[in-house]
């Protein structure tokens, strides 16, 4: 579980600069973790490439906030499909099976939200699984789980 301490710094980050991990071949740029915002949230922009998204997952620990600042997504939450441009806002609370694809024809930019703060742990774990190569469903399975968090069914993909 995240820690909930007070945050030990104050935080700045200029355009650009932050930690920046590989998820599955999205780019995350780790705005605030768990370390810097006392456990409460872990906050970070997405950028996914065209027909990009993560898995169908539920999140057993964690809500999540999703606001587009670039391109054009659907999003599926519980089976209903909304898709969303730019100022778009979209909330997965904790045990609602969700997804979401960037259907538009270049990369586009969420910013997210996960409270409390964790997921970066197996973001993390991600990364460093990806320089052997492209992890398997069962290895991120594995590597999710202990955060509660469950992969459901394959991406969107392109719709």
């Amino acid at each position: 579980m995240a820690d909930t301490q007070a945050p030990t710094s104050p935080l700045f980050l200029a355009p650009n600069e932050g930690e920046r991990i590989n998820v599955v071949g999205d780019d995350v740029r780790v705005l605030a973790d768990s370390s810097t915002t006392g456990g409460r949230c872990f906050i970070f922009e997405l950028r996914t490439p065209a027909g990009s998204g993560p898995p169908l997952h539920t999140h057993g620990i964690d809500d999540e906030f999703f606001f587009v600042i670039e391109g054009h997504y659907r999003f599926l939450r519980d089976g209903t499909a909304i898709d969303a441009g730019p100022g778009a806002f979209f909330v997965a609370p904790k045990g609602s099976q969700h997804t979401f694809v960037n259907v538009g024809a270049t990369t586009g930019r969420l910013l997210i939200i996960t409270t409390p703060g964790g997921l970066e742990v197996p973001f993390r774990k991600t990364h460093e699984a990806s320089k052997a190569g492209q992890p398997t469903p069962e290895s991120l399975a594995a590597i999710f789980a202990p955060f509660q968090l469950t992969i459901d069914g394959p991406p969107l993909g392109r719709v």
